[in-house]
């Protein structure tokens, strides 16, 4: 779901076709033009590493299963240099494809994959994509290259909104940060080195990922990830002419939102919000936790301002303290918070 909360006021370069900025729970911070079906270019490769990383999670395959590099994976252009009929590892092949964005890794995993057929393998990157709600996503290939370079297949693309329900997905597989948060790696037991295609990578503070993608048609696009204090955000460009403009844009889109929006706790769970009596002994009641938000409240605690709605359990009669005796909703400047309460 994706909720509009507000529109950064802000001056960037006019370089993109697409912009969305959102957070891991949906909320918008900026969109223009998010439902606009453009070419993916090498963000294609998002889904190939997706479906990787899914296998590995089933333990059909591990990061050390070996992958032997067909021929034809081995000529796909603007790659790294993979050797046909050599074995790289699954990790070596991700890493390629995640730093690198090497096309022939990507080709290599969507081969095995799809148990020798890169077809059966893009027909299940597809379902996928539908299986996730990602109608505008139609892929053709496992790596993002155009038509001319893939003997006229169709072109890999989508929009900025499914792109980001995509990498909200694919974020929670600690191995893709593990991988895209790296400036450079190496593969092939270190014959190999890999520089990241993600300018931003030791630039902007807390940006770890996501991945890159590039030809002329598509223009300059990117996935960022960025996160701080336990906030992250997700922020899609695309359609840069150039490459440096969208870099800017994500430098500073990222760092205006994070100076702008300050974690507040807004609810205490030292102070009491209400009370009960139990058996002629009173007692209070506490939030279980503190509430932190940075959803636009400009306050802080408001355990005394808010009005606060109780649902208490059938048990509270025989609750002892620190029990959970049911929940509460904090009603405050039209903003709903809720939780657990204790008693004490």
């Amino acid at each position: 779901m994706l909720n509009t909360v507000e529109t950064q006021n802000i001056s960037i370069p006019s370089d993109y076709k697409s912009i969305l900025l959102g957070d891991m729970d949906g909320n918008l911070y900026e969109q223009r033009n998010i439902y606009d079906v453009r070419p993916l270019a090498s963000m294609t490769k998002v889904m190939t590493v997706l479906l990787t990383l899914e296998r590995i999670k089933n333990g059909e395959i591990t990061m050390d299963t070996n992958v032997t590099v067909s021929n034809y994976a081995s000529k796909v252009p603007y790659g790294i240099t993979l050797v046909a009929g050599k074995q790289y590892t699954v990790r070596d092949l991700l890493k390629a494809t995640i730093i690198r964005s090497s096309n022939n890794a990507a080709q290599a995993l969507g081969e095995f994959n799809g148990n020798g057929d890169v077809s059966v393998f893009i027909d299940k990157m597809n379902q996928k994509a539908n299986e996730l709600g990602l109608t505008t996503l139609r892929y053709c290939t496992p790596h993002g290259l155009p038509p001319e370079d893939t003997q006229g297949k169709c072109r890999d693309q989508g929009s900025a909104a499914d792109l980001y329900k995509l990498a909200q997905t694919v974020i929670k597989y600690d191995d893709y940060l593990n991988i895209s948060k790296n400036s450079s790696g190496y593969i092939d037991n270190g014959n190999i080195k890999l520089t990241s295609t993600n300018n931003l990578l030791g630039k902007v503070e807390g940006v770890d990922g996501l991945k890159t993608g590039y030809y002329r048609a598509a223009g300059s696009n990117i996935i960022l990830t960025a996160k701080r204090g336990e906030k992250r955000i997700i922020l899609i460009i695309m359609g840069s002419e150039k490459a440096k403009n969208r870099d800017l844009i994500g430098q500073i889109m990222i760092d205006d939102f994070f100076a702008t929006h300050h974690d507040v706790k807004v609810i205490d769970s030292t102070i009491a919000i209400g009370s009960v009596k139990i058996k002629s002994t009173k007692y209070n009641l506490y939030p279980e936790k503190d509430v932190i938000t940075n959803d636009g409240v400009s306050t802080s605690v408001i355990n005394k301002d808010a009005t606060f709605i109780f649902n208490l359990s059938d048990n509270i009669k025989t609750a002892k303290t620190e029990d959970i005796v049911g929940t509460y909703t904090a009603k405050y400047n039209g903003k709903e918070f809720t939780g657990n309460l204790i008693l004490r």
